[in-house]
């Protein structure tokens, strides 16, 4: 028999702070004629897991949209337009997803038993150099910017670029933009010298949607001890990361590793810099993805790396997050600091850098 939902997991607003659901499914599958693809395909699994709010990265500098129902080559701008377009749609077509421009979109979606979406984008490649076009992607819903993937693009450099610079004059320009906008800034996939100049040039909480601590997992998508301390400073957060490479250096890491980096972001920065952003890949095509992936990792000679998307066990699902919740409480942690880690921390920024879904007057 299931044991019964801790009260602290029922009562709080669960902030997944990274999923990637419509730069693929939504979109490739919308492309086939499907629609209400998050409904019918997503929130069964995000309901089981208690899910309030879905931060779910629409596109980016990933090459997705090389998929057989599309054009043989499409740009960044129009795979993110393309799947925004998907997504907003799909959402109009749902009785039980809203779209969340406000944290008071957000706490109305928990109290109407709701699953409210978050619009992100994973790399500012769309943007073409053009800080008009992210006021025009706020206009459109836009809150959370991941500034880089893997890659350069005209922000920064991401972490497998081999220069490893950090942000350009236009990267500056974009976080201080974003700051004035209402936009949350997201250091995951950014070069190391990146997040130091993102930490500087913000006068905004900082996050990382989707990273673990370099110090138990030596994998440069993981933070240092110094980054993580530099983000805790800033007021931000930091979504603990569910996918094996990043939770151990060895093969099949133990839901109890993935624990200690909870545990030790807690020790480093404090209990308000935690969250989630499991980034688990679920309910769809992962060869798929894999395929997508590899592609958009290997153009212009950029060394090949395996993915495998695997999980510790008890941590597969987003549906598995009250094993997240039982793991706090058999830690010690206590009621307000689990509502803190399970989501308060995450509307915390929120509250802090929307503006109430307006940017202010010039």
């Amino acid at each position: 028999m299931t044991p019964p939902l801790p009260d602290v997991h029922k009562n709080a607003i669960i902030v997944a702070g990274h999923t990637d659901i419509a730069a693929c499914d939504v979109d490739w599958r919308r492309i086939g004629g499907e629609s209400r693809v998050l409904e019918r395909r997503h929130l069964p699994t995000l309901q089981s897991g208690g899910v309030t709010v879905i931060c779910d990265h629409i596109g980016g500098d990933a090459h997705y949209g090389y998929l057989p129902a599309t054009r043989i080559s499409t740009t960044p701008l129009q795979r993110f337009m393309r799947a925004l377009d998907h997504a907003l749609t799909d959402i109009d077509e749902s009785q039980a997803i809203i779209l969340a421009i406000t944290t008071a979109d957000i706490r109305r979606a928990k109290r109407d038993g709701k699953l409210a979406y978050v619009a992100c984008m994973e790399g500012a490649g769309p943007l073409e150099d053009e800080i008009g076009y992210l006021r025009n992607f706020h206009r459109l819903g836009l809150r959370c910017l991941g500034l880089t993937h893997d890659l350069r693009n005209g922000v920064a450099d991401g972490i497998r670029e081999r220069s490893g610079s950090g942000l350009t004059h236009f990267g500056v320009h974009v976080v201080e933009e974003c700051n004035r906008l209402g936009i949350v800034v997201d250091v995951s996939h950014l070069s190391d010298r990146g997040i130091f100049d993102v930490l500087e040039v913000s006068g905004h909480p900082v996050t990382a949607s989707h990273s673990n601590c370099r110090s138990l997992c030596s994998n440069l998508r993981n933070l240092t001890d110094d980054m993580i301390k530099g983000i805790a400073r800033s007021g931000g957060v930091i979504g603990v990361h569910a996918l094996d490479f990043l939770v151990g250096d060895r093969p099949e890491p133990s839901f109890e590793q993935l624990m200690r980096h909870i545990v030790r972001l807690v020790e480093l920065g404090g209990i308000d810099c935690v969250g989630l952003g499991p980034d688990i890949l679920e309910n769809w095509d992962s060869e798929m993805y894999t395929k997508v992936s590899e592609r958009s990792r290997t153009i212009n000679g950029v060394p090949k790396i395996e993915l495998k998307f695997t999980y510790p066990e008890g941590m597969s699902s987003l549906a598995d997050l009250p094993n997240i919740t039982a793991g706090l409480i058999k830690l010690g942690f206590d009621d307000t600091a689990i509502a803190k880690l399970l989501g308060g921390n995450w509307m915390r920024v929120f509250d802090a850098v929307w503006h109430g879904g307006k940017p202010p007057a010039d």
